[in-house]
């Protein structure tokens, strides 16, 4: 197999055998890794639709990599690798190309050829990826040659990077999310109330190893650690179990999916000055926050309250999680005059009376662009002011290397409360690989009972 053509499969007998040393601190004779077996989890997010190029989507913050591929990949160092193109882009007399590997078909058996390349970046574009494709020349078709893009005299390198965004994923012209598509290892079958991922055998980088993943939305975050306690779940989302640790049981932290965030509206008046919404947020002490699965907190610093009107928290009513967590911290912002008062409401109303400024308090999920502190910068930048974030992508500050998201936010009218982490309990049997963010389910299995 060339390098070009490796695909994450390839590369399992490494990387599940550093998984199960990272979930579970067992050893396992690897040998073959096991094909087949699936598992079931309750999971306080929407399940109803998947959209890669969405920049607040929590599903796609979970399960996005899992379904679709970006046309690069990015190393350790940060170097990019063809993923679904036959190799990094060429400089030619037309321009800088991409071209497609030959026969991709997407899980629902779509053929892929350049122009859905060109579909899927300008659709990034109008969504999530802007910051990234700021300086990406909009592609158009390679005269003769149906796999290839041509991306004006943009740098090869620069040009891979920014293909390389989980919110640059390759995508069918025909992507609907309420039936979601893509190259990835599973195929995903949405519902209101479940959705569930069956091993994608036209995987373009390899199926997964499991057969599939049965996904129920739960209500609340209790749901999850009684039914995994009660020993009808395989995974407990955030824990071991509600009332006490299920027997065998072991915890796992892939660490983040995403942000939770804080953005302040224009109707906030003087509390919608830039950085207001991170100060409140570092005031918040830690412990009160605790149960909520954010990761690790710092230490509080000055004053969460409110100082605006009266005003609703707008949350995803789909988001139990973020319900939750909207429901612990209005009390911590609230006081006598400055009321916050959560509010459910469907996520596309949110997003619209976001969009119209008629949001003065949103608590939402922000998924990274890129990865390291400016991928930050630029995600969390998009989140509050899409023009903004591109400002910032034609002329990145300096930024420590080891920048937290909460020192990139004091400049915007979003702050950082804390992570979507990908944690909990799951039982010794079952091997969770680390991703790039949070989980690799493709490269996820089930060990064989002996």
């Amino acid at each position: 197999m060339s390098a070009t053509r490796m695909s994450r499969r390839a590369l399992l007998g490494v990387a599940a055998a550093g998984a199960v040393s990272a979930t579970s601190g067992l050893s396992w004779g690897m040998g073959r890794t096991p094909l087949g077996g699936r598992f079931s989890l309750h999971l306080p997010w929407p399940t109803r639709m998947i959209d890669p190029h969405d920049l607040r989507d929590p599903t796609a913050a979970l399960f996005g990599a899992a379904i679709a591929d970006p046309l690069y990949g990015l190393d350790g160092a940060g170097n990019p690798y063809p993923a679904l193109a036959t190799a990094l882009p060429t400089r030619e007399a037309t321009g800088t190309v991409v071209r497609l590997r030959e026969g991709l078909r997407t899980a629902r058996r779509v053929a892929l050829d350049a122009r859905d390349v060109i579909a899927s970046v300008e659709r990034a574009r109008a969504r999530g990826g802007a910051a990234v494709l700021t300086d990406i020349p909009r592609p158009a078709p390679y005269p003769g040659d149906s796999l290839a893009a041509i991306f004006g005299s943009v740098d090869p390198q620069k040009l891979a990077r920014a293909l390389a965004s989980p919110l640059v994923s390759l995508l069918p012209r025909s992507f609907d999310p309420a039936s979601p598509d893509g190259t990835g290892a599973f195929r995903a079958d949405c519902g209101a109330d479940k959705l569930t991922l069956t091993r994608n055998p036209l995987a373009a980088r390899g199926a997964s190893f499991l057969e599939g993943i049965d996904v129920s939305r739960a209500d609340d975050l209790t749901t999850s650690l009684r039914s995994f306690e009660a020993e009808r779940n395989d995974v407990g989302w955030l824990g071991l179990g509600l009332h006490g640790e299920r027997r065998g049981s072991l915890r796992f932290d892939l660490g983040r999916a995403a942000w939770i965030v804080l953005a302040i509206g224009p109707q906030a008046g003087g509390f919608g000055a830039p950085g207001v919404a991170q100060r409140l947020l570092d005031a918040v002490p830690p412990e009160r926050l605790g149960h909520l699965g954010l990761g690790a907190l710092p230490q509080a610093s000055g004053d969460p309250a409110w100082g605006g009107a009266p005003s609703e928290l707008l949350v995803d009513e789909g988001s139990a999680h973020l319900v939750e967590i909207g429901r612990t911290l209005a009390p911590i912002l609230s006081r006598p005059g400055h009321e916050v008062t959560v509010t459910p409401i469907v996520r596309g109303e949110l997003g619209r009376r976001r969009a119209k400024g008629q949001a003065t308090l949103a608590l939402e999920v922000v998924r990274a662009a890129m990865p390291g502190p400016l991928g930050a910068l630029l995600s969390l930048a998009a989140a509050d002011d899409p023009a903004r974030a591109r400002e910032l992508a034609q002329h990145p500050p300096r930024l420590a290397p080891n920048a937290s998201a909460r020192a990139l936010t004091h400049s915007l009218h979003v702050g950082v409360l804390g992570e979507l982490r990908v944690m909990g309990g799951q039982m010794p049997d079952l091997v969770l690989a680390r991703g790039a963010e949070g989980w690799d389910l493709g490269a996820s299995f089930r060990k064989h009972k002996r």
